[in-house]
């Protein structure tokens, strides 16, 4: 028998997942990071992969109608992210796009609410440790299988509502989470995380990416201190944890938000106020380059800036360490405490 014939199919489509992860990721990454912005139409390209390879997994599963229905409505809450809502008023105009998409959200609902009262049930069962044992295998599979659609559109509105509510700052940030949920939707079936036990991680994938890019968000400040001991610019302490010095010429043409500017002091005299964070709608941001010059005449040559830093630069590196360990609150429940 041949390493590819002993090979589970699920394996493999866990793995094509992570490849596309990586190369999607890393692409974004890039892109919003010179730009900051990633087109539509790049999330687009790479969620046919993402939506090809669920279709594989419910094909080899042998998935019900309802289970695909709901993996319908997950999917077609998700495209809200790139193609907005049906418009009323578009849908009166007779527009067959907005027909169309009415129709799948519409097919999704029905076989959400019947996966519901078919297998809600066998969940409620499934949990309960004296019937559980009556339950069939086969309506335990499928019941499982569509607890897992289900959740895949539950991760969604979570991402959804952490957009709205500014804990994911950007709109590339929160796509990005989305088609992570869908790209790796649960850890079932898959060969990773390699070094914990798949049945310890309780947080779906897409979260856990979330929550180690957090964890590499913190590792921010010893990058900046290092930069800042290199360059010889240490102190004030105050500034040297989150933000460096930048040539004035540079500040303009750069993604950075400008922490110096000058200001007339209660005595009457001027001076150059350094703040500790940048202020939204100062004259930092809206007169840019008459605050340089301002800092030019009073003999600077250098400010304080801080980057702005996209998350998808953590989200990125964060996938190796959920390859690795998997779920970080299971990884530290079992490891830490």
């Amino acid at each position: 028998m041949t390493m590819l014939e002993s090979t589970n199919p699920l394996e493999i489509i866990g793995w094509t997942r992570v490849v596309v992860l990586v190369l999607c990721f890393g692409g974004a990454a890039w892109l919003d990071h010179k730009t900051r912005r990633v087109s539509n139409e790049w999330w687009w390209s790479w969620s046919k992969p993402a939506i090809f390879l669920l279709i594989l997994e419910l094909l080899l599963l042998e998935a019900d109608w309802m289970i695909w229905l709901t993996a319908s409505a997950a999917l077609s809450f998700a495209s809200t992210a790139l193609i907005g809502r049906p418009d009323m008023g578009d849908l009166l105009r007779g527009s067959l796009v907005d027909w169309l998409v009415s129709i799948w959200y519409l097919a999704g609902v029905i076989g959400l609410t019947m996966g519901a009262l078919t297998h809600g049930p066998i969940l409620i069962d499934y949990f309960d440790t004296e019937a559980s044992i009556l339950l069939e295998p086969e309506a335990e599979r499928l019941a499982l299988l569509w607890a897992q659609m289900l959740l895949i559109g539950v991760v969604l509105v979570f991402f959804e509502l952490a957009w709205r509510f500014r804990m994911l700052h950007g709109g590339a940030d929160a796509k990005a989470m989305m088609l992570a949920t869908v790209l790796i939707p649960s850890w079932k079936g898959a060969s990773f995380p390699l070094f914990a036990d798949v049945h310890s991680t309780a947080i779906p994938p897409a979260i856990s990416l979330m929550i180690w890019a957090g964890f590499a968000f913190l590792t921010l400040p010893l990058i900046m201190l290092f930069r800042n001991i290199k360059s010889g610019d240490l102190f004030p302490l105050s500034m040297s944890w989150h933000a460096y010095r930048m040539p004035l010429s540079r500040i303009p043409e750069s993604h950075v938000w400008l922490l110096e500017e000058v200001i007339d002091k209660p005595d009457g005299s001027r001076g150059v106020l350094r703040k500790m964070r940048p202020v939204r709608g100062s004259r930092a941001e809206t007169a840019i380059d008459e605050v340089i010059e301002e800092l030019v005449s009073e003999g600077k040559d250098k400010a304080w800036v801080t980057a702005k830093y996209p998350f998808l630069l953590f989200i990125f590196p964060a996938i190796l360490p959920m390859i690795l360990v998997g779920d970080p609150v299971s990884w530290a429940i079992e490891n830490l405490l």
